[in-house]
């Protein structure tokens, strides 16, 4: 039952680029990625990619009230997390 359990848990990670940055996001965290791809103009999507990479992370809320942050990897590379 236990290994039943831990295999539910599993997360499956997505690797995709955002206007030409490299990012990870769990399925659950969907609906950030989809807010920083589709939702919002180029403009503003850098204006939080720039701000990841000078303090770290960024954080942001989607359209729909979900609150996320944009964190960026000792590797230049970000991943989408829930706050």
């Amino acid at each position: 039952m236990q290994l039943l359990n831990n295999l539910l848990d599993i997360k499956i990670m997505h690797k995709t680029e955002i206007h030409g940055h490299s990012v990870t996001y769990e399925d659950d965290n969907r609906s950030g990625y989809e807010y920083l791809s589709q939702k919002i103009q180029y403009k503003e999507a850098e204006i939080i990619f720039d701000y990841a990479k000078d303090h770290g992370s960024a954080e942001f809320e989607t359209h729909d009230s979900k609150n996320y942050s944009l964190v960026h990897n000792h590797d230049g590379t970000y991943t989408i997390v829930k706050r």
